[in-house]
């Protein structure tokens, strides 16, 4: 299936094995499909984590990744996986630097939500800047990491822990404990038993 006028684009089911095989060539119009389709939710990761420096990370991550597509195989869940233990990776060079120099880390603190919005916003999977800021300020970070690696990365547990370098049992544990504390705070509601899915 293509989109008309798409000079080749393609569109549909089969849209990120046809763009990931031209971008491997070096197609631009395919770099861009894929950066479109994965760079919001990598950005939402970043900013949740390092708002101040997640632009550049951003920019990091994706130069680390274009250089890797040549060798990368796999579908769009790897692909999801690869990108964000790049971005990772990338979170936790970035955060030892910041440590050396003892960086004012307080320089760009998200604004809470409203208690009214806090359950609509989580259980709407985490669609914005503040929801995600809200699950790193309610939780301990290794708890945020994982949940923000499940939803907004949309990666299982496995390769979460790949991503953080953790065993799966642990990542399991983490998530349990995160859930529990997130459901505490939205009022006993059990429906965050799973994150949701992208």
């Amino acid at each position: 299936m293509r989109r008309k006028g798409g000079a080749g684009r393609p569109a549909g089911p089969h849209a990120f094995p046809e763009a990931l095989a031209a971008a491997q060539v070096g197609a631009p119009w395919a770099v861009e499909v894929l950066y479109r389709a994965h760079h919001p939710a990598l950005l939402r990761y970043l900013r949740a984590r390092l708002p101040a420096t997640a632009e550049d990370l951003a920019s990091q991550v994706w130069l680390e990744v274009a250089g890797a597509l040549p060798r990368f195989s796999g579908d769009e869940q790897a692909f999801c996986g690869f990108l964000f233990t790049v971005a990772s990776r990338r979170l936790a060079n970035e955060r030892r630097r910041m440590g050396r120099r003892k960086e004012d880390s307080s320089a760009v603190v998200p604004e809470p939500l409203p208690a009214a919005d806090v359950e609509s916003t989580v259980l709407d999977r985490l669609d914005g800047d503040a929801a995600a800021a809200l699950v790193v300020d309610l939780l301990p970070a290794a708890q945020a990491d994982v949940v923000l690696l499940r939803v907004l990365g949309g990666l299982d547990v496995d390769e979460v822990a790949a991503a953080l370098g953790r065993q799966p049992g642990t990542v399991r544990v983490l998530q349990h404990r995160a859930l529990k504390r997130l459901a505490e705070h939205l009022g006993g509601d059990d429906r965050l038993s799973d994150p949701p899915r992208l």
